[in-house]
């Protein structure tokens, strides 16, 4: 008994350290000083790809991609300077990858940036934008819808300077993918870049009676689409001026593209002894084999159609407008009179903003006049 309770006692003893000696360990200590070098899995078939299991190392390529992958948290950091080392980090990388799989994420991970609120992380991704369109503008075509989610999330934001950098991403989009911008979203643009501006909308709505029948339409009532305190025109600072004349010369692109059918590529002008063959008769430019089964946009043929079907210019945001007469005959119908009332004014002001809203009032003409040749040929 008396050996039992000494060994008891031994564990609640507490043992005195020796001067110069490093302190005993327990008995059941285990050794981890050894390094292994290779570890040996049941399933390492499953992790590893094709090529590491026939003993190759992965390719430059892949490993590039994978590099570039594991940067997309990156872009939510909330430090502005990595936000944008990173988009430049990407541009840089877009050369290599341009033509990858993994594009369209980091697409989807930068576009949530044209709403952030430093100016250099807005111009590192403009240029990246820009440098992806140079290498695959197919890229560009094929995300253009979560494109036009974040240009008008930018439109519509509270923070003046995020909304004066829209036209610049605007101007951007339609050098490299014009036509998918203004057939999908030709209502949801204009409104947009109005609202930029700070220009009021008046929006012709027919009123109806109580019968359920269309009764007299009342006066146009003019609606603001954009805050006045957040309003770029509202702002006289040097800035803000420079930034108005660039979001008009964006609304000029974005109607001469949409309304003349202006297509951004540096191809040579044909000749003039191939001028007799009109467009109509020869193969479009951007050709869609299943437009007549109009399986997903809805169409309108006729302005009497946008009259009767439409009670306002907030129904006409989701129909789409695959053919140039239906968007001449919306701007002229909905936008024509604010422009011009608008391009007046700036006009008699003079300035950069003045020559960029002349170069405007001209398109205007020039799309009225547009109008007025197709309605005497039909």
């Amino acid at each position: 008994m008396a050996k039992k309770k000494t060994l008891k006692q031994q564990d609640f003893q507490k043992k005195k350290l020796k001067v110069g000696k490093a302190k005993q360990g327990p008995s059941n200590l285990t050794d981890t000083s050894f390094v292994a070098k290779t570890i040996l899995l049941p399933n390492q078939t499953k992790l590893s790809s094709a090529e590491r299991s026939s003993g190759t190392r992965k390719s430059g390529q892949q490993e590039l991609e994978q590099s570039v992958i594991k940067r997309l948290s990156l872009c939510k950091h909330h430090s502005a300077i990595t936000r944008k080392e990173t988009l430049v980090h990407f541009k840089q990388q877009v050369p290599k990858i341009a033509h990858s799989g993994c594009m369209t994420q980091i697409m989807h991970a930068c576009y949530p940036m044209m709403c952030d609120d430093d100016r250099q992380v807005r111009e590192a991704l403009l240029e990246m934008i820009d440098e992806v369109g140079q290498y695959n503008c197919d890229v560009l075509r094929l995300n253009c819808r979560a494109f036009v989610l974040f240009l008008s999330s930018a439109m519509t934001h509270i923070l003046s300077p995020v909304q004066r950098d829209c036209g610049k991403f605007l101007a951007c989009g339609l050098k490299y993918f014009a036509d998918e911008l203004t057939r999908n979203s030709w209502i949801k643009l204009l409104r947009g870049m109005f609202g930029v501006l700070g220009w009021p909308l008046k929006a012709e709505s027919p009123e109806r009676n109580g019968n359920g029948n269309n009764g007299n339409r009342q006066p146009k009532k003019s609606v603001s689409m954009a805050i006045s305190s957040a309003s770029v025109v509202n702002m006289n600072s040097a800035r803000a001026k420079h930034a108005r004349a660039i979001n008009i010369d964006a609304l000029h692109l974005l109607i001469k593209c949409g309304c003349l059918e202006l297509v951004m590529r540096d191809d040579p002008q044909p000749d003039e002894h191939s001028a007799a063959a009109h467009n109509k008769y020869l193969i479009p430019e951007c050709p869609q084999p299943y437009e007549h089964l109009k399986i997903f946009a809805r169409e309108i043929q006729d302005l009497d159609d946008i009259n009767q079907s439409a009670s306002s210019l907030q129904d006409l945001v989701s129909v789409s407008f695959q053919d140039a007469s239906s968007r001449r005959k919306v701007v002229l119908h909905y936008f024509y009179d604010d422009i011009m009332s608008q391009v007046a004014t700036l006009i008699a002001d003079g300035g950069e903003s003045g020559k960029s809203a002349n170069s405007l009032k001209l398109l205007m003409d020039e799309v009225q006049v547009r109008e007025s040749e197709s309605e005497q040929q039909v």
